[in-house]
């Protein structure tokens, strides 16, 4: 059984990765070239930019959560973005960025969509977007 301040670090670290991903968000929405986007594509913009951040800096030496176009996939593969999506509410998205660069790109880039409706939701509800 978790003890309860493993969790409090657990969402802490949540908490952390909403504050800054809301930042980013606001300034992303600033620039004229983003003006028009809706509030789901400027997330998963903002998420792209900290997966690529997480890739370049080491490239030196249930019920499924799963959007529909991703549900026929392998039964390992999709396991393998719920998982990560499960990590990422308790670990915070950079420590989960680590762990999923590591995965197929595919994979990868699976769960940069999940993570952005996730995300989008949690925004929405919290009013932050």
């Amino acid at each position: 059984m978790p003890d309860i301040i493993s969790q409090n670090l657990e969402h802490n670290v949540l908490e952390a990765d909403i504050e800054r991903l809301s930042k980013e968000i606001a300034e992303k929405r600033n620039l004229p070239e983003h003006k028009e986007l809706p509030e789901r594509e400027l997330i998963k913009r903002s998420l792209t930019s900290l997966i690529k951040n997480a890739v370049q800096s080491t490239e030196l030496p249930g019920k499924s959560i799963l959007p529909d176009y991703l549900k026929d996939l392998p039964a390992e593969t999709r396991l393998q973005v719920e998982q990560l999506i499960d990590l990422t509410f308790h670990q915070g998205i950079g420590k989960v960025i680590q762990r999923a660069k590591r995965a197929s790109p595919f994979v990868l880039d699976a769960f940069h969509d999940v993570l952005t409706d996730k995300l989008y939701d949690e925004l929405k509800k919290r009013k932050i977007i």
